[in-house]
């Protein structure tokens, strides 16, 4: 899910409907009509195509399943069929499912033309377009992804980890910023930023950001398939320190090194839900 990268999404397909979960544990459960169905006319930079659309027909969370009143012109039969299809799908599949967005396209480093920060990715060679939006990064904001910082360095208003390192990256892209796509099953010779971005910096105060930032989006980078076992050890050392987020996201890690560090902090996190409901 970028940009900005918030996690790995879960997706369930069959026929016209589609679940989707970005945590393994609360899904929705959509059902795709046409353009048609909603007299929005033809696709007019194409009118051959139909215009697809999803409309949210159920959920289902650790309560149970909660259907969603339906438009007049959906099938109910047909999404009845999908929604009990799907269910029983998910409740008897293993998670993760594997990741299958093997193109990337990637911010490139101005000095060197090599990956900087991940923008995008997508699964087939018929998606891959370079966006006419002008290629930047983006980091999680504050408000979804609050960094703690020491202070004792710093005087007046200060900007988030977040949007300094967002600006730092951007300053290394350049002013002409470039970005190329990769096929990760045919690019062995390009080295990918394990976290997604790069990690390698001159300064000591910019290299602190990275860290920063990377420490505390430990919990979702721990959703990414193919890590090396030296990065997934370090980003579970680090998610020590958001153990409701690792308790959110933990069904999500398609390999654990420490499972008595993962049991613990998801004891951690139900002791602090139990004590501050508003906390998770």
């Amino acid at each position: 899910m970028i940009p900005p990268f918030t996690g790995q999404l879960q997706v369930a397909e069959s026929g016209n409907a589609r679940a989707l979960s970005i945590d393994g544990k609360n899904w929705e459960i959509q059902f795709r009509t046409t353009g048609n169905d909603y007299n929005t006319g033809p696709n007019p930079s194409n009118p051959n195509k139909q215009i697809n659309k999803y409309t949210f027909i159920a959920s289902i969370t650790p309560t149970g399943l909660v259907r969603q009143p339906l438009r007049r012109f959906i099938d109910t039969a047909a999404v009845s069929f999908a929604i009990e299809h799907l269910s029983s799908w998910i409740s008897q599949s293993s998670l993760p499912y594997p990741a299958n967005d093997g193109l990337e396209y990637w911010l490139l480093d101005q000095a060197e033309r090599m990956p900087l920060a991940l923008l995008h990715t997508c699964i087939s060679a018929e998606e891959v377009g370079v966006p006419s939006v002008r290629p930047m990064w983006m980091a999680m904001p504050d408000a979804q992804l609050r960094i703690k910082e020491t202070t004792d360095h710093l005087t007046g208003y200060v900007r988030p980890v977040n949007a300094r390192l967002e600006s730092l990256i951007a300053e290394r892209a350049g002013p002409s910023p470039q970005a190329a796509w990769f096929d990760r099953a045919e690019t062995m010779t390009t080295e990918f930023p394990p976290c997604l971005i790069r990690e390698d910096w001159e300064q000591e105060e910019h290299d602190r950001l990275c860290q920063l930032y990377i420490r505390r989006l430990a919990p979702r980078l721990l959703m990414l398939q193919g890590l090396a076992h030296e990065d997934r050890q370090r980003l579970e050392n680090a998610a020590r320190e958001n153990a409701l987020d690792v308790d959110r996201f933990h069904r999500l890690y398609a390999e654990v090194l420490d499972q008595k560090l993962l049991m613990t902090l998801r004891v951690e996190a139900s002791l602090r839900r139990a004590a501050d409901p508003l906390s998770s």
